[in-house]
C-alpha cells in the first residue's frame, strides 16, 4: 500500500536536482506567463477605470467580482460595452497558465528530452490540449464566481453564505489543482474529457489537500523575499515551484494509478 505521504523536502530536491543545467530552459518556460498575466492585468485596469468613469455606484460591486472572467463579464454588463477583446484575452491568460503548468510537467518529465522552451510553454496550445483546457478553465472560473454571483444580491444573508463559500471554495479549488495536469495525461492515453479530468483531479486530491497548501505556503517567505526584492529573485523562485508543483502530481499519480487505468 503507497503512503498518503508525500515529503516536501524530498521533492524540492528532486525539483532542484532536474532544474540543475536546466535552469535557463524552466526560466524562458515561465517567462511567457509573465508576460501575458501583465497584459491581463493592464487590460482589468483599463476595464476597471472605465466602469468607475462612467458608473461610480458599481464600483463596490466591481471590487467584490472574484475572478479576472467576472469582472470582465460585469463591466461589459455595467458599462454597456462588449468587452469581447478583453474576455478573449483573459480566456487566452488561463489558457496559458494552463500550458506553462503542462510545460513544466513536460520538463520534469522530460518528454520530449529536446523542445524549444517557449514552444514547450506553448504545448497547451496544441489542437489536441486547447480545447480540453478551454473547458476545464472556464468550468473552474464559473464555480469561483459563485460568491460573486451571489454578492449582486443585496441581502445579509447571502454575506454570510458567501463568508462560508470562501472557505468551501478554497478546499474546493485545492481539490480541482491538478485538472490540467490530469487533462494533458488523459488525452495522450485517449481515456476521458476534460469534465473527467475535473473528477479526477478532485479524486486524486482525496487526503492530500492538506499537505498540497502546506507546500503551497512552504513558498510564502521566498515570495515575500521576492517582492522585497522588486520581483528580481522571481525568474528563479517561478520555475522551483512550478517543478515542485508538478512533482507532486507526478507523486499523486503514483499513488493512484487506478485512477488512469
Amino acid at each position: 500500500m503507497q503512503s498518503m505521504h508525500i515529503d516536501r523536502g524530498q521533492l524540492k530536491s528532486q525539483a532542484k536536482e532536474k532544474l540543475h543545467k536546466h535552469w535557463g530552459e524552466a526560466i524562458l518556460v515561465g517567462f511567457l506567463p509573465i508576460a501575458i498575466m501583465f497584459i491581463v492585468v493592464i487590460v482589468t485596469i483599463i476595464g476597471a477605470m472605465a466602469v468607475v468613469n462612467t458608473q461610480p455606484d458599481n464600483i463596490k460591486a466591481l471590487q467584490s467580482s472574484g475572478t479576472l472572467m467576472t469582472q470582465t463579464l460585469f463591466s461589459s454588463s455595467v458599462g454597456g460595452g462588449t468587452n469581447l477583446t478583453d474576455l478573449i484575452v483573459i480566456l487566452l491568460a488561463g489558457v496559458m497558465g494552463a500550458s506553462t503548468r503542462i510545460g513544466f510537467l513536460t520538463l520534469w518529465r522530460r518528454e520530449p528530452r529536446q523542445l524549444n522552451p517557449l514552444l514547450r510553454s506553448l504545448i497547451g496550445f496544441r489542437p489536441e490540449y486547447i480545447g480540453g483546457l478551454l473547458v476545464a478553465y472556464i468550468v473552474i472560473q464559473l464555480i469561483d464566481s459563485i460568491p460573486t454571483l451571489l454578492g449582486l444580491i443585496n441581502n445579509p444573508a447571502i454575506n454570510v453564505i458567501n463568508f462560508v463559500l470562501l472557505f468551501v471554495l478554497l478546499v474546493v479549488d485545492i481539490g480541482l489543482s491538478q485538472t490540467f495536469l490530469v487533462w494533458k495525461d488523459l488525452r495522450d492515453t485517449n481515456k476521458g474529457g476534460a469534465l473527467t479530468a475535473i473528477r479526477i483531479s478532485w479524486q486524486l486530491m482525496a487526503g492530500f489537500k492538506w499537505q498540497y497548501f502546506v507546500m503551497k505556503l512552504s513558498f510564502l517567505g521566498w515570495w515575500i523575499l521576492t517582492f522585497l526584492l522588486l520581483f528580481i529573485p522571481y525568474f528563479w523562485l517561478y520555475p522551483y515551484q512550478s517543478m515542485t508543483y508538478v512533482g507532486f502530481y507526478d507523486a499523486l499519480k503514483s499513488r493512484k494509478p487506478e485512477l488512469f487505468a
